[in-house]
């Protein structure tokens, strides 16, 4: 029997009837479980499997989002443990190893990924229907963003969006991010829409396993000859929106091109 399916079999008696699917890549293998928090927003759990690529030796961890990311290694959920893996050499040992993992998650996980599917109290972040609504809705965005602001989108450059939102988010401290919210959605969806009059570039909905979030892509590929960036920019917006409003606007220079 394959390692993957030792641990198909063996881990998922335990998580597949708490909705777990089995999925697996190159690199590792996993449980992922997508469910509704108690404020009812979009949210996963993943137990990730994998082995240390200087000894044979196999981890487990658990990645959780739910209203934001967490992760998390057994020493976390399991009283007095070390999370120095389990070491295996045959076959035999590899199973016995799995098999302690699923002991591990029968006694302690279970009820650990029930209390870290608790989204935080403060709504102070995006939420993956947030990313959803400026992939889908980026255009309409913008047009309400310009509307409020009064402004023409063929007078604007990319430095000088920049600055605004500096501006404005300066003007939202002291308010919480829940008033502010669409505000900062608007603001993501101007930006794109200025970056596109110079710079090729598409919205994507970027999968990271735990959760799915919007971000910008400039692709030189299909630049003008004058294009002076020679690799792909992904740029996560609304995280360096949110960022700036928290901890100050001097790092929003950094979406300059």
């Amino acid at each position: 029997m394959k390692k993957r399916d030792i641990i198909k079999e063996i881990i998922g008696e335990v998580l597949e009837p708490e909705g777990f699917a089995f999925g697996e890549d190159a690199d590792s293998c996993w449980f992922i479980k997508e469910f509704k928090n108690s404020k009812g927003e979009i949210s996963r759990q993943v137990i990730n499997f994998y082995s240390s690529r200087w000894e044979k030796k196999l981890f487990m961890d658990i990645n959780c989002f739910s209203g934001i990311f967490s992760s998390y290694r057994i020493d976390n959920f399991v009283p007095d443990c070390m999370d120095d893996g389990q070491k295996y050499s045959t076959t035999g040992e590899y199973k016995q190893a799995v098999e302690i993992y699923a002991e591990i998650l029968k006694k302690y996980g279970l009820d650990f990924l029930k209390k870290i599917a608790e989204p935080p109290k403060e709504n102070d972040y995006f939420r993956e229907e947030d990313y959803y609504k400026l992939f889908e809705k980026h255009e309409s965005l913008a047009l309400r963003f310009m509307k409020e602001q009064q402004i023409e989108i063929e007078n604007i450059t990319i430095k000088e969006v920049v600055e605004l939102v500096k501006d404005m988010l300066l003007k939202q401290q002291g308010k919480t991010f829940d008033d502010c919210r669409e505000m900062f959605l608007e603001m993501a969806a101007f930006y794109g829409c200025v970056v596109r009059k110079d710079y090729p570039y598409k919205w994507l909905m970027s999968d990271v396993r735990t959760h799915k979030v919007c971000t910008l892509e400039i692709d030189p590929k299909q630049a003008p000859s004058w294009f002076a960036i020679t690799r792909k920019i992904s740029l996560f917006i609304t995280n360096d929106i949110h960022l700036a409003w928290k901890n100050g606007v001097e790092k929003l220079d950094s979406l300059i091109l």
